[in-house]
């Protein structure tokens, strides 16, 4: 401890004296501005997203901006006596200049030549470059990548080396993609999916993967390490000042329906969307953060793993979530510039989903050494949810010193759901050890209210800065619920019957106020303090009415009733320190924060239960880009709390499932994280070459694991609920020894004289999980070894296929039974083909999927064959109508099948999907945009007059 405290008095002393030295040296003036327009010096136009960097004479990349529309750029002068200036484009030589401050900050026209010695070298005849890197973004052209007509953004960034779909999740790199940008703008909130699936592929221009930090970050300039996976969408010039979107409506056998569209008004800044969806194929254009509640019939758990087969394609390939479920759905969003300094966009989202779902499940759990658990479930459930969504955010440079953007959110919940059980609890010897039927309704309303306020001002010294970050949430649940259960001891021939009544209330207050002072300690460093305070206020109060014993009237149980209050309150305090240098980037940070646990029981008991946490919280973030080789690296170390939901704190029974109860714990404490991740990437864009490779380990003591208790004789929980033997009651715990592990690599190249993209996949996880059953501890070890490769062709918009095959062995070990074989194995499958041989009139689309289980319980060992296939004439001005027939599943053996790793079980589970069905479909395009010629293009600029094509 002593050792830390003296690291942080060196920081901060480091900090203190570098800090006036620099103040005493530093030209106070306010902030200058470098502007200038880049021109083709081959067309004599205009030149759109030109590389401007301003760096120090000795090549230390300082700032950096890209020209605009009309060519232009302005980017902030750093404070020192000469700067270099380089502004470069692929395919054109670098201009490269000095600049002394007194000079003036107008640079005028700056003509950018061709470079015939660089195009001889790198580019192939023919053929459209792939990108290019524009410092840590990777820039795809997305006109080097050949689509089918009329199709979507996500058919054509699925295209893109390095962006894959793993488990109906878009990942890039290896992570998961969290947000998908329109312009640099938020499209409909963050949901990934909507941009993808409600966007044409003909309206992009570029595709932009990049690590965009925080908001407090970018205002600040100080990299403290946060990133949020993103891809941003360009769109073409001609697609900002138009209308486009398209139509459509369809009708089967078995009365499937589907129909719905998108409509996209722009006029340059100012952009207004309209987009709706209607049916009963599963078909969803949002992410299942709009569906919170609905899967109440699921177990939780960690290590929770789900295959289910459905195919992926928005268009056509439909079906790829658990159940039949009908979809409704519209939404609204706008955005605009007001004035010069301010930008805003909102959008209002609704959707109404119905979801019935059969699901069996087969779960085995270690009871100890000698002795295991069979539950087996039959479920019939019933979910319908309606959800309104409306969210904003406002961006204001209000002068040269003050910015400030505002991101309200809103979202209203309304869900309905009815359960029909039917299980059984054997033991390892097939004997029958108790039986359940329940039915249950549930009815739940809820919404949520959250905002974000982020301040910063800039001082006279540029670095130095004062910033703010406050959030609130406020949200309310209430959840009204009836259950008739019947309950049969095998053992003794004994009948236990349950009828009640159930209101549980919940609502929450939070806050979180964040302070941070960013001051510059030379050319190339920058310093930080911070200080945060948190409050998260949070109340649940449950009531349960029960049938008395002479039937007649209900009566409250205290034993499944409670009222209980949670307030965790946090204050940090940190400093920290960014070191940037030709390519280099460190950072690292040292917090100190207090928290304070504070719960109070109210009902049926009155209690307090209080904790204090005193920790300290590194951070450290180190990465490093060759601008020349494509060649990054990153190393990111971080620590963190996670405090218990009110929920796993409540001390209250929920017996919803009799044969399953669970119970909260009033004495959790927060669990302490460590996590370390480290990547590699090598991107060669000229060649279409691209490796990425990261590894990641987490580790968490005080993990919040779970205490299971199975009976062997009648057990009263609280005194008062009676647990027949075999049934079993969880409870969350605090244990220590939890870890996971995660490495990833993927490598993607064209292959020599065709017109194919190889790409392939490596993954390997081991992840621990400590459980408590019956009072002894026990750890499932989880070991995941995943191969995978796909063949994608690139030819034309004629004819394009995709071949890939991913398979995954999976090993599971229990400590206390060693000899337990849960091993198993997934192969997916999978062949695309689309042919149009008249030039986008006549189309024919097949899609083959074969998923191989080997491994799992009696039953569910099973090859799935899903046949998809397709055909239709476009016809109209520009092939802009559709008639399409499509058959689903023709084989009729679409299933989902899905295996679950907690601490103390195995669980599979077959569920029900959409199977086979033929529909009729009528598409129409909205628009009628002219396709820009090459030459205005950005990408094709560099075109050489003598016969050489990018």
């Amino acid at each position: 401890m002593v050792r830390i405290f003296t690291l942080l008095f060196f920081v901060f002393c480091v900090f203190t004296v570098e800090s006036s030295i620099a103040q005493n040296t530093e030209n106070q003036s306010p902030q200058r501005k470098l502007t200038g327009t880049v021109i083709d010096g081959v067309e004599n136009q205009p030149m759109v997203g030109a590389n401007v960097l301003i760096k120090t004479v000795t090549d230390s990349l300082l700032v950096g901006a890209v020209t605009d529309g009309a060519g232009k750029f302005e980017v902030v002068r750093p404070e020192i006596p000469d700067v270099k200036i380089e502004i470069t484009f692929v395919g054109y030589r670098t201009i490269s200049r000095t600049h002394n401050i007194r000079q003036s900050l107008d640079l005028g026209e700056l003509v950018l030549l061709e470079d015939s010695q660089v195009l001889g070298e790198v580019l192939i005849e023919g053929e459209v470059p792939v990108g290019e890197m524009r410092g840590d973004t990777t820039s795809f052209n997305a006109n080097a990548f050949k689509t089918q007509e009329n199709a979507q953004a996500e058919d054509l960034i699925r295209k893109m080396p390095g962006i894959t779909m793993n488990g109906g999740q878009l990942e890039a790199q290896g992570e998961q993609v969290q947000k998908v940008l329109v312009d640099g703008r938020e499209f409909f909130g963050s949901d990934p999916n909507i941009a993808l699936r409600n966007l044409p592929a003909d309206a992009i221009d570029r595709v932009e993967v990049l690590d965009q930090r925080s908001d407090q970050s970018r205002l600040t300039g100080f990299d403290d390490g946060t990133y949020t996976k993103t891809i941003n969408i360009i769109l073409k010039e001609d697609r900002r000042n138009g209308q486009f979107g398209r139509a459509y409506a369809g009708y089967g056998t078995d009365d499937r329906y589907t129909g719905g569209g998108s409509i996209n008004l722009f006029s340059g800044d100012r952009r207004f969307s309209i987009l709706g969806l209607f049916n009963n194929v599963n078909q969803q254009n949002f992410s299942s953060q709009d569906l919170a509640g609905v899967n109440a019939n699921a177990s939780g758990g960690g290590g929770r793993r789900r295959w289910g087969r459905g195919g992926g394609n928005s268009n056509f390939f439909v079906g790829n979530d658990i159940g039949i479920i009908n979809t409704n759905s519209v939404g609204l969003n706008f955005s605009d510039k007001w004035g010069s300094k301010v930008n805003f966009t909102g959008s209002y989202f609704f959707n109404n989903t119905g979801n019935t779902l059969n699901q069996i499940t087969n779960r085995e759990t270690v009871v100890n050494e000698d002795f295991r658990q069979i539950y087996q479930e039959n479920l019939i459930n019933t979910v319908d949810n309606y959800n309104h969504r409306v969210n904003a955010r406002i961006e204001a440079d209000i002068d040269e010193k003050n910015s400030l953007i505002i991101t309200p959110n809103i979202s209203f919940q309304n869900n309905r759901t009815f359960s029909d059980r039917d299980a059984l609890t054997l033991a390892s010897t097939g004997d029958s050890l108790s039986a359940l039927r329940s039915i249950s309704n549930s009815e739940t309303m809820a919404f949520n209210i959250a905002n974000n306020i982020t301040y910063s001002y800039k001082f006279n010294k540029t670095g130095r800065t004062l910033s703010s970050d406050i959030s609130t949430t406020w949200n309310d649940r209430d959840q009204v619920s009836d259950l008739l259960a019947a309950s049969r001891d095998f053992q003794r021939n004994l009948v236990d019957t349950t009828l009640q009544e159930t209101d549980a209330l919940s609502n929450g207050f939070n806050y979180r106020v964040n302070l941070r002072y960013t001051e510059p300690l030379g050319e190339k460093s920058i310093g930080t303090l911070q200080y945060r305070i948190g409050n998260n206020k949070t109340s649940a109060n449950q009531k349960t009415q029960v049938l008395g014993e002479d039937q007649d009237f209900f009566e409250l149980d205290t034993a499944l009733s409670n009222e209980f209050e949670n307030r965790f309150i946090t204050n940090r305090i940190s400093t920290g320190y960014a070191w940037n240098n030709n390519g280099f980037n460190l950072n690292f940070s040292l917090d100190y924060q207090n928290a304070q646990q504070k719960n109070e029981s109210v009902f049926p008991t009155v209690g307090e239960f209080n904790q204090n946490f005193n920790n300290l919280l590194p951070s450290a973030n180190l990465s490093y880009r060759n601008r020349e080789t494509g060649v990054s690296y990153r190393i990111r170390y971080r620590t963190d709390t996670d405090e218990p939901s009110v929920n796993e704190l409540q001390n209250v029974i929920n017996n919803q499932n009799p044969l399953n109860l669970s119970v909260g714990n009033p004495n959790l404490g927060q669990s302490y994280n460590h996590n370390i991740f480290a990547n590699m990437s090598k991107v060669n864009l000229e060649k279409s070459r691209t490796f990425f490779m990261f590894i990641n380990y987490s580790g968490t003591s005080n993990f919040i694991g779970t205490n299971t208790f199975i009976a062997s004789q009648d057990t009263l929980i609280n005194g008062e609920i009676l647990l027949r033997p075999g049934g079993q009651i969880t409870q969350p715990v605090n244990v220590d020894g939890t870890f996971r592990t995660r490495f990833f690599a993927t490598y993607g190249a064209p292959i020599a004289k065709s017109k194919l993209q190889f790409n392939m996949r490596t993954r390997v996880n081991f992840n621990r999980t400590p459980g408590i059953i019956n009072g002894e501890k026990n750890f499932n070890d989880n070991l995941d070894l995943s191969q995978g490769v796909t063949f994608t062709s690139n030819i034309s918009k004629d004819f394009d296929f995709t071949l890939s095959t991913t398979g995954t062995y999976t090993i599971v070990n229990s400590s206390l039974q060693e000899n337990l074989n849960n091993n198993y194995y997934i192969q997916e499958s999978n062949i695309r083909l689309y042919f149009s041989p008249n030039d986008g009139k006549l189309f024919i689309g097949n899609n083959v999927s074969n998923t191989l289980y080997r491994g799992l319980s009696e039953g569910f060992d099973q090859s799935v064959w899903l046949w998809n296939i397709e055909a239709g004439w476009r016809f109209a001005k520009n092939n802009k109508a559709e008639l399409k027939a499509v058959v689903f599943d023709l084989l009729n053996q679409n299933n989902s099948i899905s295996r679950e790793i907690t601490d103390v079980a195995v669980t599979d589970t077959f569920t029900n999907v959409l199977t086979r069905y033929g529909m009729l479909t009528f598409t129409y395009i909205i628009g009628n945009f002219k396709e820009p010629e090459p030459d205005d293009s950005p990408w094709s600029r560099g075109r050489s007059r003598g016969g050489r094509t990018w």
